[in-house]
């Protein structure tokens, strides 16, 4: 009887939601809609139970999130549903899991991306929406344009101008029916199934927390990036900051602001000061040496006027294990060494062993203090990618061919920081560079366009498609910025070629000529060249906020 007063009302709460076969669908609510899906008969059921109304149940509406096209099962809605679904012992083959259903015969076939970097946002721009409907997965909604972010640290740009939202670079994701943006993170992928699991990444006060779905997909893109490196040094998570995303910018301008402040309180001890306004890079390639050049140019022209009781205790240090970008030109090398140090930035060679809240201890034993400490070594597999279980590359990413396929399984492709070449394939493992990962996005795209107009588009459809030419690239050169107004240009195409490399001045105006060029948007254009201007003639904002 107990049973029969749980179905009994959850069939009224549901407003009549359990009930015959019907091939019309029943609005609930608005924006969501009612989907059928065969449920097991009733076991159990004892004669005179009054259940006589549910005698013919074949079939249960499941919920359908019309907004975002995710269906979900009732225990995430109704609280009754999963009591029925208890008290009557059905087991599902699959996860309760809302879902985005598999591409029906006469739809777009749907490619799924995962990542909002470099490699998947070059991809999403040129995707042929005509052909395909996209979904793309990602816990940001935007791109970073990574070589300008060490500038908004110290307020040289604001945080906007180096980002560029993801339904602006593909707008398809806003406007087409069929194509989303998904503001979570992959837990997992089921390449037998073509399915990729997913898991929200904010706490929004959902039915279920953390709030997972899952995505079916005709073809998988996985652009996840990677994941700083910090070589299993105790106390580099804890203490130490990144320089990878906006949010990493925002904190380390928060904390060197706050410390500027702190220490102009009365009664802060002198040693208190040195190692408040003591601030540590760690990795000497081009984003250490770019942050600490422009943490130089900070403090050179706005610390000493506006926080002039401290002006002459803050420093900069800069700790690398061997030389400071050893993938330029030898020439140049020296000149940023000279730079910098005449900057007043301190170069030490040494090695890490363990980072601690106030002080950091190198191999040798020395002890060195600190206020703020910015972690730059490189960057390697993300936990994502080491968990999937398919074949890694040299450096633990995932292995891909000439084409950017997963050649293990089948409709999966890998580009960016997060892939690397099998060693079958006798090509070496690609750095990770923002040029690397646009240009394996803009051939994977063409790539995709090419065999999509070739009704390849659908799981299990391109084995007879031709591909064309595998990938090749070529490199154009690395810039780096080492303030006050200087810069250096490397044009060779390799560490050991012959090439054209210069420093200077002229390089530094080729240096923002160039990265203005290849900002996201014409509005970041704007963006960046009005704050670049505004900063040249006010200096920069020192306002700390949040």
């Amino acid at each position: 009887m107990a049973f029969a007063r749980i179905a009994r009302n959850g069939y009224r709460r549901s407003g009549g939601a359990v009930g015959n076969r019907t091939s019309e669908k029943d609005t609930l609510c608005e924006g969501l809609s009612t989907y059928k899906h065969s449920l097991p008969s009733l076991k159990n059921v004892k004669p005179g139970g009054n259940l006589s109304y549910l005698s013919n149940i074949r079939k249960v509406d499941h919920i359908s999130f019309g907004s975002r096209g995710i269906r979900a099962t009732p225990e995430y809605l109704f609280a009754h549903a999963e009591r029925v679904v208890e008290d009557s012992d059905m087991e599902y083959d699959s996860p309760k899991y809302p879902s985005l259903e598999a591409t029906k015969p006469g739809e777009k076939p749907r490619v799924v991306v995962l990542g909002t970097g470099w490699a998947a946002c070059r991809f999403l721009k040129g995707l042929d929406t005509k052909i395909y409907d996209v979904v793309c997965i990602s816990p940001r909604n935007h791109m970073v344009f990574t070589p300008l972010l060490a500038s908004t640290c110290v307020g040289t740009l604001e945080f906007r101008s180096v980002t560029e939202p993801v339904s602006r670079i593909q707008s398809a994701l806003s406007k087409d029916p069929n194509s989303f943006f998904y503001l979570a993170s992959c837990t997992g992928v089921d390449t037998n199934k073509h399915e990729v699991y997913c898991e929200t990444v904010s706490d929004a006060g959902l039915h279920s927390e953390p709030y997972r779905f899952k995505v079916a997909y005709d073809k998988l893109v996985i652009a996840a990036g990677a994941e700083p490196l910090t070589f299993g040094i105790k106390g580099v998570k804890e203490h130490a900051f990144f320089l990878r995303e906006v949010n990493h910018a925002q904190e380390i301008r928060k904390k060197l602001l706050l410390n500027l402040m702190l220490s102009e309180n009365p009664g802060i001890s002198e040693e208190d000061k040195e190692r408040l306004l003591h601030c540590v890079v760690i990795g000497g390639g081009p984003t250490g040496v770019e942050f600490s050049g422009e943490l130089s140019d900070f403090i050179m022209r706005d610390v000493r006027q506006r926080y002039a009781h401290v002006k002459n205790y803050i420093r900069v240090t800069l700790i690398e294990a061997n030389e400071i970008l050893s993938s330029f030109d030898v020439g140049l090398r020296q000149y940023a060494t000279k730079h910098l140090t005449k900057c007043g930035v301190r170069l030490v060679r040494g090695i890490v062993k363990e980072v601690h809240p106030n002080k950091i201890v190198l191999s040798d034993g020395s002890d060195v203090p600190y206020g703020l400490l910015v972690w730059s070594t490189g960057v390697g597999p993300s936990e994502f990618v080491k968990s999937l279980n398919i074949p890694k590359s040299q450096g633990g990413r995932i292995g891909v061919d000439e084409y950017m396929r997963v050649p293990s399984v089948e409709d999966v492709f890998a580009l960016g920081d997060c892939a690397g070449f099998l060693e079958q394939t006798g090509r070496q493992v690609l750095p990770a560079l923002a040029q690397v990962a646009e240009r394996e996005g803009k051939y994977l795209v063409e790539l995709f366009n090419r065999i999509g107009k070739q009704n390849g588009g659908k799981a299990f459809s391109v084995k007879d498609i031709p591909h064309g030419e595998p990938f090749v690239y070529k490199h154009l050169g690395s810039m780096a910025s080492v303030g006050r107004y200087k810069a250096l240009v490397d044009l060779r195409q390799s560490k050991d070629a012959k090439g054209l490399s210069h420093a200077g001045f002229v390089s530094w105006l080729i240096w923002r000529s160039a990265y203005l060029t290849r900002v996201i948007s014409w509005r970041n254009r704007f963006y960046v060249a009005v704050n670049w201007a505004t900063t040249l003639v006010f200096g920069r904002d020192n306002s700390r906020i949040g």
